[in-house]
């Protein structure tokens, strides 16, 4: 599947500017686009992606980045994708 940002998305987002971490941080922008479209159960799909979508996506990678090996959801991603959830009853 496609990543939901781009590379130099990450990079900006996190203030990164050399490129040694790459590798890592493509890592972790297809776990964080993974995750997001699973949580986000209810968004088709459907290009452009939504400006919450991909801040949901890049606040995981920060934390991610930041936080090596914690994966727990943040708060402020549940609330920019709970609209997109849908709930099965």
């Amino acid at each position: 599947m496609t990543d939901l940002v781009t590379l130099s998305e990450a990079k900006e987002f996190l203030r990164i500017t050399h490129n040694h971490e790459n590798a890592t941080i493509l890592l972790l922008v297809a776990a964080a686009s993974d995750a997001v479209r699973d949580f986000a159960d209810a968004w088709d799909g459907i290009e452009p992606v939504p400006a919450r979508i991909k801040v949901a996506v890049l606040a995981r990678v920060a934390i991610l980045y930041d936080e090596r090996g914690d994966v727990r959801e943040s708060e402020g991603e549940s609330r920019l994708l709970a609209p997109l959830r849908e709930v099965r009853l």
